[in-house]
């Protein structure tokens, strides 16, 4: 399994009480998903937070913000950041 296909799977669940580009993960999908970031090769950037959070900047449109509860509750959070704005790649001006 790579990092994507848990996301996409975390995401095809509807979710109760939280935007549509988020959704709850437990500890254990946390340390899962952060494990697969980790060791994938094309991964793209991964910018470090506070305990287990992180931005993971895959190539694409997607991006992702994974926060670890710092309450150290049950609520650690994966939201989907996604670029509307067309990049000018691929364009001569």
């Amino acid at each position: 399994m790579t990092a994507h296909d848990l996301i996409y799977s975390i995401f095809s669940r509807p979710a109760r009480g939280v935007e549509g580009n988020t959704r709850y993960i437990s500890l254990e999908q946390l340390d899962y998903l952060v494990d697969l970031i980790g060791r994938d090769e094309g991964g793209g950037a991964v910018q470090r937070g506070r305990g287990k959070s992180l931005v993971w900047m895959p190539s694409g449109r997607d991006k992702y913000l994974v926060t670890e509860d710092p309450t150290g509750g049950k609520k650690h959070t994966l939201t989907r950041l996604s670029n509307i704005v067309p990049s000018g790649m691929g364009s001569l001006f």
